[in-house]
């Protein structure tokens, strides 16, 4: 399992990257057949098993239109582009008029001078299918990414891990992304990370994880990762939406994305068979999601108008996030009446019988539990060194121990939730510290009663989703 918190996805293995070169080289020979000249061939060097993941998507599309635009001012005209999502890495092909030595000399800048240039791998073939080297315009080799020294030199020697060299590709990636205009795309596929590494962090007592399913007999690891495939298109619409929408206020947005969370659990149970994985996550990440969009587009209008723009900050965004959602909380249970004709949900007779508010009260109150009790702990964490599971299963432990979580009050009753919120409390503030085994203990304790904290799950989500934002922001 990837410890780093940014390359979770696909890790590809020898036999997918012979094939991966094969048909890069298939590709390459297809193109200079039809479009006879110099051909431009750009993916991103990414150490390690995992390539694609969304820093590496954004940088790759961001580079590609910089590739496309310096071509054109540099008067090199591009005669046809081909792109290919490959697991991979990203790739693009681009057949251009013109000398393949000038415009490789015009690319170079960009490997030269952008943050993450040195990740960059844009080849220029000449019409005879050979690579212009840096070498042929009296460039030295690439450098390693750590030290400086001969890349091929370290590699031989294996003088440095992957996961060092994950470390410092993943800060260069955030070094080019950070300040930049945000696209809706990246927005997408930080929400479907963000579930992923909620479902992947082990152990979560009661929850799905990669050692068992918790007290969920209809659901594993391999549903969710369909549900969050699924779900990925709609938080990018969520986005998109609230980019639209920037100059309403953030009180009129929710009834804009509610028809986007309707259509989002109907293809979600249309992947899972009916069962509900990610419900909750629609509504409360599909929110934040619309903020981010939302802020995002409201700094872009001060950057073309007369006062200066500042970058956005969480607290902006989990503001807006609380006024798009104070309708749900307002409308939905506090001036809801109870008639013959109403069949009231879970959450609305935990609201009447306990004055439990759950999901929609965190939501118009800006997300205080992430703010004050796993947000501190993960990112805590992951300073001190923690990979990001140790991080992720101290924080939603730490949700568990304060949070008052719907799903648990509906599996057995109020006073159970208390009950095992005093148990994690008492663990959580022993001197030694919790150990594996006590969680482990507490796993299987959860699974024997049919409890499922799945309201800290969801909030676990919104956790590392803002974390990654914050990062990048």
């Amino acid at each position: 399992m990837a410890t780093n918190i940014w390359m979770i996805g696909h890790e590809v293995e020898l036999p997918e990257m012979l094939a991966g070169r094969e048909r890069r080289a298939a590709i390459q020979q297809q193109m200079q057949q039809q479009y006879p000249g110099t051909l431009v061939c750009f993916t991103l060097n990414i150490a390690g098993p995992v390539k694609v993941f969304p820093l590496s998507e954004e940088v790759f599309l961001q580079t590609e239109d910089r590739i496309i635009t310096r071509l054109w001012q540099q008067g090199f005209s591009i005669r046809n582009k081909r792109e290919e999502t490959a697991l991979c890495g990203w790739e693009a092909y681009l057949a251009v008029e013109g000398d393949a030595l000038e415009i490789k000399k015009a690319l170079l800048v960009l490997e030269e001078e952008d943050p993450a240039g040195r990740l960059y791998d844009i080849d220029v073939l000449r019409p005879d299918g050979s690579k212009i080297s840096r070498e042929e315009l009296g460039l030295p080799p690439r450098s390693c990414l750590i030290c400086g020294k001969e890349t091929i030199a370290c590699a031989r020697s294996r003088a440095h891990t992957v996961e060092e060299l994950q470390q410092k590709t993943a800060e260069m990636l955030i070094d080019a992304l950070r300040g930049k205009r945000m696209s809706s795309y990246m927005i997408g596929r930080l929400c479907r990370q963000a579930m992923l590494l909620e479902v992947y962090t082990t152990p979560k007592p009661g929850l799905v994880d990669r050692n068992n399913s918790g007290a969920h007999r209809d659901m594993d690891v391999a549903l969710f990762e369909r549900s969050t495939e699924v779900l990925e298109p709609f938080f990018v619409e969520y986005a998109v939406t609230g980019r639209e929408l920037y100059e309403e206020s953030p009180e009129e947005i929710l009834r804009c994305i509610r028809p986007i969370g309707i259509r989002a659990e109907e293809a979600m149970f249309a992947a899972t068979c009916g069962v509900n994985t990610h419900k909750g996550m629609i509504f409360s990440l599909g929110i934040l999601a619309t903020a981010v969009g939302y802020c995002l587009a409201r700094n872009d209008s001060l950057r073309h108008g007369f006062r200066m723009a500042r970058n956005v900050s969480l607290d902006e965004i989990l503001k807006v996030a609380a006024q798009i959602a104070a309708p749900a909380w307002r409308d939905d249970f506090r001036n809801m009446k109870l008639d013959v004709y109403h069949i009231p949900t879970a959450g609305e007779k935990q609201f009447y019988a306990h004055g439990i508010g759950g999901i929609r009260k965190e939501a118009a109150d800006g997300f205080p539990s992430v703010v004050h009790y796993s947000w501190p702990i993960l990112a805590n964490a992951l300073d001190r060194g923690y990979d990001w599971n140790q991080a992720g299963a101290m924080a939603i432990l730490n949700l568990m121990a304060y949070v008052t979580d719907t799903n648990m009050v509906k599996r057995s009753s109020l006073e159970e939730q208390r009950a095992m919120q005093e148990k994690i409390r008492a663990m959580l503030e022993a001197p030694e510290g919790v150990t594996s085994g006590q969680v482990l203990a507490l796993d299987q304790e959860f699974i024997e009663k049919n409890l499922s904290p799945g309201g800290c799950a969801d909030l676990l989500a919104l956790t590392y989703f803002l974390y990654e934002l914050a990062m990048i922001l």
